[in-house]
């Protein structure tokens, strides 16, 4: 996030209507309206699209429903946000795809906003770095690095969260992580 002496710019997102996360100021790079989104078999459940995006096929994430375990329904998303990260310093930037529920909303973060990651759902450890409260509810800090990496896959296989879901990751796929 971009840091002067009071703290952090950062965007709110919204993952569906009660979820949120947040990212650094510059990591949010576009929002698309309405994208063009192509299925992509033998996904996890969780990321089954791609989109083209400035020539480059970017994983689609619905990070709402990774959270929550849930197969996706039929998406009524009507919003991407294209993401910017980079897996190390001084690496070519990566980019990735989250659905977003509304409109991210830029507000400052500060150090004494810090608190403890929510336990519900359970998956937040495997994608937030940090946490903070805003409005009076904590708002955990995307990962972007590894949630993109193909890391999260490994941590909900490790753990079996994709119980039902291992199928689901073919080769095919793999290949758009890296």
């Amino acid at each position: 996030m971009a840091e002067n002496g009071s703290g952090s710019n950062a965007w709110l997102l919204a993952l569906d209507p009660s979820l949120r996360a947040a990212v650094g100021e510059r990591e949010l790079i576009q929002l698309i309206e309405t994208p063009t989104l192509l299925e992509v078999p033998l996904s996890p459940y969780y990321c089954r699209q791609v989109l083209v995006w400035n020539q480059i096929l970017l994983p689609v994430m619905n990070l709402a429903n990774g959270l929550r375990r849930q197969p996706a329904a039929p998406d009524q998303s009507r919003l991407a946000g294209i993401f910017g990260y980079q897996l190390m310093p001084g690496a070519k930037p990566a980019y990735g795809a989250l659905l977003l529920a509304g409109i991210p909303e830029r507000i400052r973060v500060a150090d004494d906003q810090a608190c403890l990651l929510p336990k519900r759902p359970a998956g937040w450890r495997a994608v937030a770095i940090a946490c903070f409260k805003h409005g009076g509810h904590p708002i955990p800090v995307l990962d972007l690095p590894h949630l993109f990496s193909g890391a999260l896959r490994s941590v909900l296989t490790s753990r079996g969260n994709l119980k039902g879901h291992s199928a689901s990751l073919g080769a095919p796929f793999t290949q758009l992580w890296t």
